[in-house]
């Protein structure tokens, strides 16, 4: 079976082959959805239950689907407001990550591990938007036109939102990390 692409699933969906269409769309984007909803609910568990939900919902609503945006954009909202949806109905969810143990050595051979344990605890303290923008934008590499859609904010918000998360998470790396220097490493 060839690799799945927006055209192969527009093409499904198109001539009402709606399960055909998820399918592809599973292809192509399960493993971008389950990092995605992983980098928001901070717990691998969680994530696969997010992604899970969040799929039950885009199969349902695949007939539905006006066509007015990619099915990635749309399919991205869903699992991106499915796992807003279940942080926000988690009592015992802390944004911060201060105390967890993230099991890295204390070893010169693990320094890029710790210093992607600080970037997702600055992460964890950043608000909600930013947190978003940033994940979507940095991890994701999605454009502003996208993430616009899948935050239902403006462009022009959506760059704000991620220099201030930069800034930000820089401040709060160098003071994590006062002796590497970021600014010549980015």
């Amino acid at each position: 079976m060839s690799k799945a692409t927006e055209e192969s699933i527009h093409e499904a969906w198109s001539s009402h082959a709606y399960d055909q269409a998820f399918s592809l769309m599973a292809q192509c984007y399960a493993s971008d959805f389950y990092r995605t909803a992983l980098r928001i609910v901070l717990d691998h568990a969680t994530a696969q239950d997010v992604v899970q939900e969040a799929s039950v919902k885009m199969w349902r609503a695949l007939p539905k689907f006006k066509g007015d945006s990619k099915f990635s954009t749309w399919a991205y909202r869903i699992v991106v407001n499915e796992a807003l949806g279940t942080l926000r109905k988690s009592k015992n969810f802390h944004r911060s990550l201060d105390g967890v143990d993230i099991g890295v050595p204390d070893s010169p051979y693990f320094e890029a591990d710790r210093l992607l344990a600080d970037l997702y605890r600055a992460l964890a303290n950043l608000p909600e938007r930013q947190r978003l923008t940033f994940q979507l934008r940095y991890f994701d590499a999605k454009p502003y036109s996208d993430i616009s859609e899948i935050l239902g904010t403006s462009v022009g918000g959506l760059k704000a939102n991620y220099h201030h998360a930069v800034e930000r998470i820089k401040r709060e790396m160098s003071e994590l990390n006062p002796d590497y220097d970021f600014e010549s490493n980015e």
